[in-house]
């Protein structure tokens, strides 16, 4: 199993971009995605450019009904 990588929330919410998800809605620093290949929803917390922890990667990433490894093979 890959290691889930140390990455800024910015960067990973253009990676979900990338991925194929769609920005909903912004509020405050707080981001919307659907995911239309599996009809879910998330929320990406986007914070002065802070890191986003493991736990958060994860996460967002199960809501949205990705698997995380394969996510980590896209971005790398």
């Amino acid at each position: 199993m890959p290691r889930i990588p140390i990455i800024k929330a910015k960067d990973f919410h253009k990676h979900l971009l990338k991925y194929g998800c769609v920005g909903t809605n912004i509020t405050g620093s707080h981001h919307r995605i659907y995911n239309p290949k599996t009809n879910k929803y998330s929320t990406v917390a986007i914070h002065a450019a802070k890191d986003l922890d493991k736990g958060s990667f994860s996460g967002i990433l199960g809501q949205l009904g990705i698997d995380v490894n394969e996510f980590i093979d896209f971005i790398s």
